[in-house]
């Protein structure tokens, strides 16, 4: 049986941050920090859909933004709570379905729905669900998702779902695939791809701003 994603947390990082484990998430959190008050104002309201441990949601809230996260372990939300309570400034972790979003919160609840490797676990088709439904909660979306590059084009040429070594599905597609193909129609008001923060693993990443 694949395991739960408290289980493959629980294997690769504390589920409950130390302080040396915030401020390695605090570090990566600001080095996007101007990308987010670009786009959100503070005290703007973020939805962080996927949230995890609150890697990106606790640091978050200490820098003035009133932050939702939510995630559809209950365990994992059980972690984020307390990292919350610990670290965190306005914010709060619920249990919830990033495919509920829309009855869950509404429409405009948020000025931003953000997220970090969790539209690539869907097929097509719901991706482009999943960013309408944010799009419906929100006028902007953040997203960020691993991506192939270059080195392993032939390993991936035919955009297949893949398993990864921790038991999870992705669609590890090049940055171009999400551009031209996944994200076609969207108003994509900025994008690039880079190398992820090495606390989080460091692979090549692609981030997009979708707006309405």
């Amino acid at each position: 049986m694949r395991k739960s994603w408290f289980e493959a947390f629980s294997s690769e990082m504390n589920t409950t941050f130390t302080r040396e484990d915030f401020l390695k998430y605090n570090d990566m959190v600001r080095k996007d920090f101007l990308l987010f008050k670009k786009y959100v104002k503070i005290p703007g309201k973020i939805l962080d859909i996927g949230c995890g441990l609150g890697c990106t949601a606790v640091p978050l809230s200490t820098y003035g933004y009133d932050v939702t996260g939510i995630d559809n372990d209950a365990k994992v939300v059980e972690a984020a709570q307390q990292n919350a309570e610990n670290f965190g400034g306005k914010i709060k972790i619920l249990f919830g379905d990033a495919l509920d979003i829309e009855k869950a919160f509404g429409r405009d609840s948020f000025n931003a729905c953000i997220s970090g490797g969790v539209l690539e676990h869907f097929s097509e088709g719901q991706i482009r669900e999943l960013i309408n439904k944010q799009l419906y909660v929100a006028p902007v979306v953040i997203a960020s998702m691993p991506i192939a590059t270059d080195d392993v084009r032939d390993l991936y040429k035919d955009y297949e779902m893949r398993i990864c070594k921790d038991g999870f599905y992705r669609n590890l597609w090049m940055a171009d695939h999400w551009l031209k193909h996944v994200l076609r129609g969207f108003n994509v008001l900025e994008h690039r791809t880079g190398k992820a923060a090495e606390v989080i693993g460091g692979f090549d990443e692609l981030l997009v701003i979708i707006g309405r």
